[in-house]
């Protein structure tokens, strides 16, 4: 709204500064605020209200938007993305021990921590200070029985809170409320040995899923395998892997990508055998509130198990390149911007150095063009939403002017054309060449594209026996 000239540039973002802009509503919008709207959507506000029945043209409303200055509507917002630390400690009973876990996840900056086979049947207060220090003022836990198995659950309430704790066998689950509004399940898991118990487990985790519909992440220890490369040797239970596979199947889960490592577990002996037991399953739905993830497996510490660091904001900033949007070749003015930008100097005789300018130079002007044309699409449809909600509420208590009840119109009609613009664009950037374009919906694409972009990223490489991550 900063951009629209209804606020002013210096005007913080809060709850008072939100209540103040709805205002504005209260009375008829000025035709000086209809027209700087409807102009941010490359429309042009009729001269007189007979002339308003011309507003109809969704394709044609897609061609002339315009990005502008669209960066206030984020300033609303504030990063309370949950950083979440998954760790079997093998134990938390040596006083050393727990100084070694702390200071591992004082390190690892994170806000919700799940530590599993904690050998310990009773928590306190003191005691989760002592082993994950104290900004970790909520906690949750599954006594060990006898000396095995536990789990800790530790988070910050400052980030988000956990509700609707249960506790199962093998596993502990609650609804997280995250400060940004969001909700999902979480089930920590700590998998137990031999095949009866393995099944069992697995009911009682589908049965914990049914109950608990919505977005769903469950980390930990699994003690099993799904594929065969999951494991550096031809030892395998393919029953157990069958079921487990199954068990992902049916409920429509996704594995993580995790970066670093192949394997989180080995047996630290002479004949050594690895595999890959540690692992972080979420929901389509969670991945898409979710899509900057990403997930490392870091150095093992003091355990026989790697530590799985997952960051929901991580940021992946790769060096931006040119891109052909297939959506470009619709707008009205894309042959006239190639045949524009189709040029270069008089002195480049060379036909490749030729080629090779007139190649960057359209690049470059289409990238400026496209922009122009089209700008970030969300911001845009979260504009034109708060403008049409707050028009509807004023509905209700005064008439509207002619002028905005064209623009209520005039932006529901662009909203059409912006969430089949959106659509095609997540579609080619899925690359999902398989699908025709009315055969799925935007969210298939979106996941899609996320996960390829979360496993090709890479954190940091290794040069000269350092690592450099920037």
């Amino acid at each position: 709204m900063k951009a629209l000239g209804l606020v002013p540039e210096d005007l913080e973002g809060n709850e008072d500064t939100i209540a103040e802009l709805a205002e504005i509503f209260d009375s008829p919008l000025r035709e000086q605020h209809v027209r700087v709207i409807a102009a941010l959507f490359g429309k042009e506000v009729p001269p007189t209200p007979d002339a308003c029945s011309g507003a109809g043209g969704v394709e044609r409303s897609l061609i002339a938007l315009v990005l502008g200055g669209c960066s206030g509507v984020s300033s609303f917002l504030m990063d309370w993305n949950p950083q979440v630390l998954s760790w079997n400690v093998r134990g938390l009973n040596n006083p050393a021990k727990r100084n070694a876990v702390r200071e591992f996840v004082v390190d690892a900056k994170v806000n919700l921590v799940c530590l599993e086979e904690t050998k310990i049947d009773v928590f306190d207060p003191y005691l989760v200070m002592q082993c994950i220090g104290p900004s970790f003022d909520g906690f949750a836990y599954l006594p060990a029985l006898d000396t095995r198995g536990g789990i800790l659950l530790g988070w910050s309430s400052a980030h988000l809170s956990i509700s609707n704790i249960t506790f199962d066998r093998n596993f502990l689950s609650g609804l997280v409320h995250s400060q940004d509004g969001l909700e999902w399940w979480l089930s920590a898991v700590y998998g137990p040995q031999g095949d009866e118990l393995k099944t069992q487990f697995l009911v009682e985790l589908q049965h914990r899923r049914d109950v608990s519909p919505g977005p769903w992440m469950v980390l930990g220890d699994f003690n099993m395998i799904i594929r065969a490369n999951e494991k550096s040797n031809s030892n395998l239970n393919r029953g157990m892997m069958r079921k487990f596979k199954a068990f992902v199947d049916n409920n429509e889960l996704k594995e993580l990508y995790m970066h670093g490592r192949r394997f989180t577990w080995s047996n630290e002996r002479d004949q050594l055998v690895m595999t890959k037991i540690d692992r972080v399953l979420v929901s389509v739905d969670w991945e898409l509130n979710f899509p900057d993830v990403l997930l490392q497996a870091l150095s093992s510490n003091i355990s026989d198990h790697a530590p799985l660091h997952l960051s929901t904001s991580a940021l992946f900033c790769p060096k931006r390149r040119f891109r052909f949007e297939i959506c470009w070749t619709r707008l009205e003015g894309f042959e006239q911007a190639v045949k524009d930008a189709w040029v270069c100097e008089d002195d480049t005789v060379d036909p490749f150095k030729r080629l090779n300018a007139l190649l960057r130079n359209t690049a470059s002007a289409l990238q400026a063009w496209g922009q122009r044309k089209i700008g970030n699409i969300k911001i845009h449809m979260a504009i034109a939403n708060f403008v049409i909600l707050r028009l509807e509420r004023a509905m209700e208590s005064r008439q509207l002017d002619w002028r905005e009840r064209w623009l209520r119109r005039s932006l529901k009609h662009t909203l059409l054309g912006l969430a089949s613009l959106q659509r095609t664009i997540e579609r080619q950037r899925s690359r999902l060449r398989w699908i025709r374009e009315g055969d799925a919906n935007t969210k298939l694409f979106q996941a899609v594209a996320n996960g390829r972009r979360t496993k090709n990223f890479i954190p940091h490489i290794r040069h000269n026996g350092e690592l450099v991550s920037q």
